[in-house]
């Protein structure tokens, strides 16, 4: 399956890297355009894209602001402001760039994690109608606590500056996601099963960086307002989209977000709304035990609601 570097162009022209992997011979049946997650990058999903190359479906990936290849040496800092929404924004751009790419495929969004957020923020505010949706580690809507959340991040920003790097947010993020799987072997067990999928997030530099602490109260404010509005607003109903998500997944709330995502999209006028909660599952679906299980499952729904 061969795959090539790019780059695409967002926001007020800032500079993207990107991606993509194409079948071996002839065009592809359908793109995935990948939005990763919070302190990760797009190689990460390299062989989710070489599988769905492999099937006839070319895959695109890209390093938001911030991480991996697009800001290596500023890794966790996008802006001092606005930078969930400029996130959002880059979306808007590398989408049509790669809807242009493959005229007339069908073009699917798979969003996982802060990228499921940046997914639902795209579709409240653009007009863009993608022919599936795939939310990976996502959630409906969030606990009171980011109402904390958002107070804390607020002070230390105040009292440090948007650029400093607070560990005791970080902590308090990802400690409690990693309590949940106590006695813990690593910091980050609650990503998955797979010990050694998880030491090669640990061994990958361009992983689990401390954001700076204007990227996290960009964050809890932004998913705030994300969740005062209807996910699917103005967008044919008949779209489908597809939730995956594990049992044991602290982000998807062990489950039971996912139940209330599904709630919201249906609420929103959705009518197709395919969901798949692995048991014992964790964080990163596509990097656990039972991954292949997960990736033909994906496959299977784009078969039955995108080619048809």
């Amino acid at each position: 399956m061969p795959s090539t570097y790019r780059t695409f162009t967002g926001y007020q022209n800032k500079k993207l890297n990107a991606k993509q992997w194409l079948p071996d011979e002839g065009l592809p049946h359908a793109v995935v355009l990948i939005v990763h997650g919070l302190a990760e990058h797009l190689e990460r999903y390299n062989h989710f894209a070489k599988f769905l190359a492999s099937h006839q479906i070319a895959a695109i990936a890209y390093d938001h602001r911030g991480h991996g290849h697009t800001d290596p040496e500023s890794l966790g800092y996008i802006n001092d402001e606005q930078g969930f929404n400029l996130l959002v924004e880059d979306l808007q751009f590398v989408y049509e760039e790669a809807q242009n790419s493959f005229p007339e495929r069908p073009l699917i969004l798979f969003g996982h994690s802060m990228g499921s957020f940046i997914t639902q923020r795209f579709l409240q505010l653009f007009d863009h109608q993608p022919a599936g949706i795939i939310y990976s580690g996502s959630n409906g809507k969030p606990p009171l606590s980011l109402y904390a959340g958002i107070y804390v991040a607020a002070l230390i920003k105040k009292i440090y500056g948007p650029k400093h790097r607070s560990k005791f947010i970080h902590d308090l993020v990802f400690g409690a996601y990693n309590k949940k799987f106590k006695p813990n072997r690593t910091e980050s067990d609650w990503l998955s099963r797979d010990e050694a999928m998880v030491d090669l997030h640990l061994d990958d530099p361009k992983c689990g960086f401390i954001s700076t602490i204007s990227l996290y109260h960009q964050l809890f404010s932004d998913l705030k307002k994300m969740h005062a509005h209807l996910p699917f607003a103005s967008h044919d109903p008949a779209i489908p989209v597809m939730l995956i998500a594990g049992s044991r997944d602290p982000v998807s709330n062990m489950g039971k977000g996912i139940h209330n995502l599904e709630r919201l999209l249906l609420s929103s006028g959705v009518k197709m709304v395919a969901k798949k909660l692995y048991p014992g599952g964790r964080h990163e679906m596509l990097n656990e035990t039972n991954r292949d299980e997960v990736m033909n499952d994906i496959l299977e729904w784009i078969q039955q609601y995108i080619f048809t």
